[in-house]
């Protein structure tokens, strides 16, 4: 009789820890959203039978969207549309579901990964097309001019620029991670320049001013110490 019970006992024990390998872990990038909408999406995920891990690391600069991305070692068939049902309506309605096949540390497992966007504008991240912009030089002896295309290209121009320099000024630009840019030059020209981005927002004598600030981590051979500042007003 105890042989039996204890047979009992092993089976159920087996067929809990097989249901705890089948259910889906869902990590949410929680960075960006405030916590009231963070609370509200865990509860929603757990209460459909996910487990729940959130962190607040920076988004990958190509997501610009409400982004779903899944393992392909998922369990459960049903994962990923019960994920983004969730997700939508939750507030957060996913415009891209994608099949991870590498990059990240548990693309071979059962998880799937959501990238959530806040509503409002001021807690979002920066966007790479956030940075296709053309900026100026601020707090310069110098004036410089930065374009920042939106192909990756870039374009530095100013007056007395010397000429071993001017190979430095057309290249592409990359962003990375936030909050760093580098610009590369064209040319085969083994030489990079990082800077550092800044949101801020400031006021002058009409408006507050929303500003992406440029700075260099190191001296540029071209505009040395300059800041590069865009601005928009709000």
């Amino acid at each position: 009789m105890i042989i039996i019970f204890r047979k009992y006992l092993l089976c159920i024990f087996i067929l809990f820890l097989a249901g705890c390998a089948n259910t889906t872990t869902v990590h949410i990038y929680a960075k960006y959203i405030p916590d009231k909408s963070r609370i509200q999406l865990e509860q929603a995920f757990e209460k459909n039978g996910f487990n729940v891990e959130t962190n607040t690391l920076d988004f990958p600069t190509s997501i610009s969207q409400n982004t779903m991305l899944h393992s392909l070692m998922l369990q459960d068939p049903n994962a990923v549309e019960t994920a983004k049902q969730t997700a939508d309506k939750s507030g957060f309605k996913i415009s891209d579901i994608q099949a991870l096949k590498e990059g990240n540390h548990w693309y071979t497992k059962n998880a799937i990964a959501i990238y959530p966007f806040p509503k409002d504008k001021q807690n979002s991240p920066l966007l790479k097309a956030d940075l296709a912009q053309h900026f100026k030089t601020a707090s310069c002896n110098s004036e410089f001019k930065l374009k920042l295309h939106k192909n990756g290209a870039y374009e530095l121009s100013g007056e007395n620029i010397a000429e071993e320099n001017k190979g430095l000024l057309k290249g592409t630009w990359h962003y990375v991670q936030y909050p760093y840019m580098e610009l590369r030059p064209y040319k085969g020209i083994s030489w990079s320049r990082y800077f550092e981005i800044h949101q801020l927002v400031t006021r002058d004598q009409v408006s507050e001013i929303e500003l992406i600030r440029l700075k260099p981590i190191e001296k540029h051979h071209v505009s040395q110490h300059c800041v590069y500042e865009f601005g928009t007003r709000l």
